[in-house]
């Protein structure tokens, strides 16, 4: 008897565990698919306006994936809201051509047809006007969005002295934080990475480069190894710290790009350094970096 009210305990907890999974309820989500049900179930709009359906399908199926992921709940508003326009245009286009059809057939009620036709066609014109405002709309609330991000990132690495550049947001390690001539990292640097990859744990659509880079003393080739070596020891430091390291490019540069003179001690010092360049929200750098 006990073994079935275990069993019968585990099917329960993992019901529990599969209903706390499913997202909140969306209410422009589900308006969205009552009007593309309804799109869908006129055989005008299947006939006539198959390609603004499959448009409607296409902005259904974006709020519908954000709604799953838990996305920004206005992310999913504006997606459904572009879903519902484009299935009402879709109905009235199907209308539309479906009097146009009428039209040739239809001697007597010509003119009254047509006189449908226009005001169909001036709902299909207003439709499309309300979609492309809705499209302007979520995309500019998109890049308020995605601007507050990068403050906010920006804001979290302050501490460590990240700058913008036009290569995007950049972290320096210099020399110091490393024992002479290796790559192993000093206890110097481990409060710097631990404020990075906090920040990379909170924005996980971001990719990192890490480049080292080496005075012009010495070999070229040793340089590059040892520029390569040290980017490696920042890798494998942030992933103990929890990032994952398929988000993390490695290259080491040796002597390339120096930020300052050779010729004297302080310039080579700055030109011993680690840099880890941030990518934008999709994952990519700047320049094809």
């Amino acid at each position: 008897m006990n073994r079935y009210w275990n069993i019968a305990g585990g099917l329960t907890a993992l019901a529990l565990a599969a209903c706390s999974s499913v997202p909140l309820p969306n209410a422009g989500l589900d308006a969205a698919k009552r009007d593309y049900a309804q799109a869908t179930s006129d055989p005008n709009t299947s006939r006539y306006a198959s390609a603004e359906l499959s448009k409607a399908k296409e902005s259904l199926d974006r709020a519908d994936f954000a709604w799953r992921e838990r996305k920004d709940p206005s992310e999913v508003d504006s997606a459904a809201t572009v879903a519902s326009q484009r299935a009402q245009t879709a109905i009235n286009l199907g209308a539309a051509r479906a009097a146009d059809a009428k039209v040739e057939q239809a001697g007597l009620e010509r003119e009254r047809l047509r006189a449908e036709v226009r005001t169909r066609q001036a709902q299909v014109a207003q439709g499309q006007a309300q979609v492309a405002q809705g499209q302007a709309a979520a995309a500019e609330a998109a890049a308020i969005a995605a601007s507050e991000r990068a403050n906010r990132l920006q804001r979290e690495l302050a501490e460590i002295q990240a700058k913008p550049t036009p290569q995007g947001l950049v972290v320096m390690l210099q020399d110091v934080l490393f024992d002479t001539g290796k790559a192993t990292l000093k206890e110097g640097a481990f409060s710097r990475l631990d404020t990075l990859s906090s920040a990379l744990r909170n924005h996980p659509e971001r990719r990192i480069l890490i480049e080292g880079f080496t005075d012009s003393t010495g070999n070229a080739q040793s340089n590059v190894a040892l520029s390569r070596a040290r980017a490696e020891s920042v890798r494998d430091a942030l992933v103990k710290r929890g990032v994952d390291a398929g988000r993390i490019d490695v290259r080491g540069n040796g002597e390339a790009r120096p930020v300052a003179s050779n010729d004297n001690a302080a310039g080579r010092q700055q030109n011993r350094r680690v840099e880890i360049v941030f990518s934008d929200e999709r994952g990519a750098f700047a320049g094809g970096r």
